[in-house]
């Protein structure tokens, strides 16, 4: 099976209950190179966002919004490296998790 650089997930795991995100990392993992990485971004809930970030979030169709840790601990079954940032935007307010995942 060919191995890749790098796995996007941008904007998904907030709609897979946690087996199908542990799912995803696994396969993830298993598809990366050695040195590959994992990129995901997903709305996120937070103390202190925006509280119409916070109801444009809630709002969303996927089911599984959670708390940046929560995004970190399914990330953590398949890969030891994980860096996350809180991004609050403003314009629109909205808040993202972002995680780069290596092994």
């Amino acid at each position: 099976m060919p191995k890749f650089d790098i796995v996007l997930a941008i904007g998904v795991l907030h709609h897979l209950n946690d087996d199908e995100a542990h799912s995803l990392f696994a396969l993830a993992s298993e598809a990366l190179k050695e040195d590959g990485r994992m990129v995901t971004l997903d709305p996120c809930f937070a103390d202190g966002q925006n509280p119409i970030a916070r109801y444009l979030i809630g709002k969303d169709r996927g089911q599984n919004v959670r708390e940046a840790e929560g995004y970190r601990a399914l990330a953590a079954v398949s890969f030891s490296n994980i860096h996350g940032v809180l991004r609050h935007r403003a314009w629109i307010p909205y808040t993202h998790w972002i995680m780069e995942c290596t092994r």
